[in-house]
């Protein structure tokens, strides 16, 4: 099939949805739903999978959420925190960054490129990196999500690039969710502050609107070991308050008549103690440090004619980071000098859809999307040098045409079927999903899911200053999922899953010795991985408003060529979550246990016994949260991270000396929330 064909079969389908005559009601945009609404989607409805809401049991995906209240009741204080709390995803950090492990992947140091990630369905990825954000730097306070939705398996055919392994959608807070205005003080060890403001109303004109800003700011270790640097001119291995972070974040949100206008502002600026990408350990005067910064500005407009749903959508994204390393000293003692870098990546985009019912069985969604990237740019340079060594300003555009369309052909059958076409100027893609769905009773579905997916090449790996002319043959990597779910809720109380999955992923982009290369590596097409798996997940609400959850993987995930299961992927992961009311009236003990495998770490040629180890040990962490109401207008907040205070190490990337890098003991942390003025 021809590029002309699908894109004219794609146009016909969407003239085909507006002409048709209308039969059934369509369901709602997100941005329409009111506070009861959402609350509803909290019983088994999910909108990410369709970009429309349905029942979760008839969604085309295997799907999790995490709601504000577990949000609030567990303490979580990044994207990061939500996602570990989710079945069968495992979070690493390299005292820098955070990286989602899904499904047995979970390279160390790929910027989470293969996890797509949208602020209520828009795309917040970078253009440089590709990255989705999930630690401080994501840029919006977790406080303000009212629900996160956790999409497994491909899901290009609606999205396009980095929707591979899974989507996280983010649904933010409405002013009706928010009800008031509040203020919130926190203080905890490693000298973490936090300070929250925000406020929230819908008026009586349908005016809705939502503010909120924090700020927080962590002192972090005042001494780190690291045994691969333990020499004398290395301060034993001992890095001195270099592990500070502090966060700012920005939020807005307004919806009236249709129209949601939503805004995020954040910036995170992390001192890195790990002495990465060869800098100097423990230097003081030029701290190796990172500035992370991201903004956006999205309008959606939705409409219904009759039956027929119609939407637009028109955005402004802004990303732009900054970075400090003073490089190592050379061999006859000199410095090499301190290096500067930066990016900016900027983009605007537009995009519509129109969701049909047709011949009241089929339900048709057709849309198109552009995004121009105004900017792409990476600089480096050394420290009062008048010319960078690295200045690529670079833009392009992207369009896409998809369709997607789902038949019920009895009442206990439904079948789904997408396809989409992106271009990009090197090179274009056809992706497609199709699931068969059967439905013996409306509380149980069995599904059968298959899904293509692609990762395209992104600015950072086709940088030929760095990595040679040999990145120009870079050509998006592929992967093919297929995948059984059985899906079941007992009444209100209990609700079930069970999936079991097989994908390959080949043209994995991998980095190669390259001696052409400005840092002796550049990238190929050439890592193939296969992987096969089974999750189990059992949600129960007990007694009042008490809720505990079980959730247990097991999976292998290994390269094609070797056969060696792959870096970072633990063959088990297993989850508790028990919420129980408190000592007082109203008031909630939480306690979460997570049990991650060991794991295999990156292999560290030449450093005989400063490497850590060839795998990081299994590990097993628990946390508990108090929320306590006091009266009606305070409540008081606190918790303890890792309560028995265990030793874990999570691998890392080969841009770091060490295997694998130790992460924090026990953390405390209270708060006193004041809700000083609540919404008629």
């Amino acid at each position: 099939m021809t590029r002309m064909t699908l894109a004219r079969a794609a146009c016909a389908l969407a003239f085909a949805a507006l002409l048709a005559p209308p039969r059934v009601a369509m369901a709602q945009s997100l941005t329409d739903l009111s506070l009861e609404d959402l609350m509803q989607i909290d019983a088994g409805q999910v909108f990410g999978a369709s970009e429309r809401l349905q029942p979760a049991i008839e969604a085309p995906a295997s799907v999790s959420f995490i709601t504000a209240q577990e949000i609030h009741r567990y303490g979580y204080r990044t994207l990061a925190d939500v996602l570990r709390a989710v079945r069968g995803v495992y979070v690493t950090n390299d005292r820098n960054f955070s990286f989602v492990g899904i499904r047995g992947f979970g390279k160390p140091g790929d910027y989470n490129s293969r996890i797509l990630l949208l602020v209520n369905g828009h795309r917040v990825n970078d253009n440089i990196f590709g990255q989705a954000e999930i630690g401080a730097e994501f840029g919006l306070d977790p406080a303000m999500f009212e629900r996160v939705e956790i999409i497994r398996g491909p899901a290009s055919s609606l999205y396009g690039d980095s929707a591979f392994f899974a989507v996280v959608n983010v649904i933010t807070r409405s002013g009706a969710s928010l009800a008031g205005s509040s203020l919130t003080v926190e203080n905890g060890t490693l000298g973490t502050r936090l300070v929250r403001s925000s406020t929230g109303q819908r008026f009586s004109n349908g005016l809705d609107m939502a503010l909120s800003a924090t700020y927080e700011h962590s002192d972090g270790e005042s001494a780190l070991f690291f045994p691969v640097f333990n020499t004398p001119l290395t301060n034993h291995g001992i890095a001195e308050d270099l592990d500070a972070e502090g966060a700012k974040q920005l939020y807005g949100r307004f919806n009236a008549r249709g129209l949601t206008v939503t805004t995020m502002f954040g910036t995170r600026k992390r001192l890195v103690p790990t002495a990465s990408t060869g800098t100097r350990f423990n230097e003081q005067l030029w701290p190796e440090q990172t500035t992370d910064r991201h903004g956006l500005v999205d309008a959606d407009y939705g409409r219904s004619f009759g039956d027929t749903r119609l939407t637009m959508r028109a955005s402004y994204d802004r990303f732009s980071y900054s970075g400090v390393y003073p490089l190592a000293i050379e061999a006859n003692g000199s410095p090499s000098g301190v290096a500067e870098t930066a990016g900016l990546g900027s983009r605007w985009s537009v995009s519509t859809g129109v969701t049909r019912a047709l011949f009241t069985r089929h339900t048709l969604r057709a849309g198109a999307e552009f995004i121009d990237n105004l900017h792409q740019n990476q600089r480096a340079s050394f420290l009062l040098d008048a010319e960078p060594f690295l200045d690529v300003r670079n833009s392009s555009t992207q369009q896409a045409l998809y369709v997607q369309n789902e038949t019920r052909v009895t009442r206990w059958l439904i079948a789904n079927a997408g396809l989409r076409y992106d271009r990009y100027e090197q090179f274009d893609r056809v992706t497609p999903r199709a699931a068969v769905i059967v439905l013996p009773s409306s509380s149980q579905s069995f599904k059968y899911l298959y899904g293509g997916a692609f990762r395209a090449p992104n600015e950072y790996e086709l940088n030929d200053v760095y990595f040679s002319e040999r990145v120009h043959s870079l050509r998006p990597e592929a992967i093919d999922t297929h995948e059984f779910v059985w899906e079941r809720y007992f009444n209100d109380r209990l609700r079930t899953a069970v999936s079991t999955y097989w994908y390959k992923a080949d043209r994995l982009i991998t980095p190669t010795p390259d001696p052409d290369a400005f840092i002796g590596i550049s990238f190929l097409n050439q890592g193939e991985v296969r992987a096969k798996g089974i999750e189990l997940e059992g949600q129960m609400r007990l007694r009042g408003e008490s809720r505990a959850l079980f959730s247990y993987a097991v999976q292998r995930t290994a390269d094609r060529e070797t056969e060696d299961e792959l870096p970072n992927s633990p063959r088990h992961v297993a989850k508790v979550r028990v919420s129980l009311p408190g000592p007082t009236n109203r008031s909630f003990v939480s306690v979460e246990g997570q049990y991650l495998s060991s794991r295999a770490t990156l292999p560290r040629p030449n450093l005989g016994a400063y490497v850590f180890a060839t795998h990081v040990p299994q590990e097993a962490t628990v946390n508990v949260t108090l929320v306590q109401p006091l009266g009606q207008t305070w409540e008081l907040n606190g918790g303890i991270r890792n309560l028995f205070n265990a030793r874990h190490f999570d691998p890392v990337s080969d841009q770091h000396l060490q295997a694998a890098i130790e992460q924090n003991g026990r953390t405390a942390r209270i708060g006193l929330t004041w809700k000083f003025q609540q919404a008629r």
